[in-house]
């Protein structure tokens, strides 16, 4: 049964803080020039900037910081790591605010008015957007570390202080010549760094969660000129079978695929891969274990764990093994006919 927890607790998190107050390089137009011309400052390499809200709520942002505690955690499961996010630290100082204050966005603009806005991190931690393959474990860190950066975490009380983290995928311009908070606080360069080891990060993992690609994915031609896909699931794919089989079959699972050969003909198939670990399909494996069936539950996620690797006019079967340890990464493997022992009759490599 597929659960879901969302806890609600946020631990602290240690930042580096990063860079320091630049002014504006020789080559761009002074203070003066720019006031007499009726144009913007631009500010060139500013990693620091600083202002204050009407309301009394001060601001101080910090560019190129590092992603907080499970972001990249996070974004790796959902399968986004390859799409790299920038950060800003923003610490928020409301003691002497008349009304809460909150951060939800921090934009940039260069002189050729191309905006940059940086926003909460709730918005790239959407794991209905992760691939199709991710586990109920991994599904509940994303929303784990989701629901450390909601918008009630950027909302910081008359009398608080409190250090944030925002993202975006572009990075602030080089050159700049507006920044504000909300679109409506300006932002001036400062010396001042944001708070950034005080900053609000995810709670570590309740349990560890592992890897949600495939350990094997090999193929290869039968002596009977049938094709063959041999496939082991992935580690998060693994626990979750394991939970939901009977405990007699606690062991490794793969599944045994192909296109021309017949759905008996695969259940009297076996693959034998490094250590000497012998896969059977279900139908032997429950007899050997002494399970005389699997329960609706159980018989559903077999069905199910089929079709996710079946495509086309593939078939597949679910294969056991009856060691744990055969789910580790697999290159190579021998495939061929089950009777029953370590034997294979008939075997071919597959790779």
């Amino acid at each position: 049964m597929r659960k879901v927890f969302i806890p609600l607790a946020v631990a602290a998190l240690a930042l580096t803080a990063c860079g320091s107050f630049n002014e504006s390089s020789t080559d761009t137009p002074t203070s003066e020039q720019n006031s007499a011309q009726g144009q913007s400052t631009v500010h060139t390499g500013v990693a620091n900037w600083e202002g204050t809200d009407d309301l009394g709520a001060s601001y101080v942002a910090t560019t190129g910081t590092t992603a907080p505690s499970g972001v990249d955690e996070a974004r790796e499961l959902m399968g986004a790591s390859g799409k790299q996010l920038s950060y800003v630290a923003v610490t928020v100082d409301n003691r002497q605010g008349s009304a809460p204050a909150s951060v939800g966005e921090v934009s940039f603009t260069d002189p050729d008015g191309s905006l940059v806005q940086y926003s909460t991190l709730s918005n790239f931690l959407n794991y209905q957007e992760a691939a199709e393959e991710l586990s109920v474990d991994a599904s509940n860190r994303v929303i784990e570390v989701h629901n450390a950066f909601t918008a009630d975490e950027y909302q910081v009380a008359v009398g608080q202080k409190k250090t944030v983290i925002l993202a975006s995928e572009s990075k602030v311009p080089e050159q700049v010549t507006n920044a504000a908070v909300n679109g409506m606080t300006a932002l001036a360069p400062t010396d001042k760094t944001a708070e950034t080891d005080k900053a609000t990060g995810a709670p570590e993992p309740t349990e560890p969660v592992g890897s949600n690609e495939a350990l094997a994915d090999l193929r290869g031609t039968t002596l009977k000129g049938n094709d063959i896909r041999f496939g082991i699931y992935n580690p998060n794919y693994q626990k979750e079978l394991n939970a939901e089989m009977p405990e007699a079959l606690n062991g490794a699972w793969g599944a045994l695929c192909s296109v021309a050969a017949t759905e008996e003909q695969l259940n009297e198939t076996g693959a034998l891969t490094d250590g000497g670990h012998v896969w059977r399909s279900i139908n032997y494996a429950l007899p050997e274990a002494g399970v005389p069936g699997l329960g609706s539950e159980a018989d559903y996620k077999a069905y199910e764990a089929e079709a996710r690797v079946e495509g086309g006019d593939e078939k597949c079967v679910l294969v056991h093994s009856v060691d744990p340890a055969a789910a580790t990464k697999t290159t190579t493997a021998t495939v061929g006919q089950y009777v029953g022992t370590a034997e294979l009759l008939n075997a071919v490599e597959v790779q």
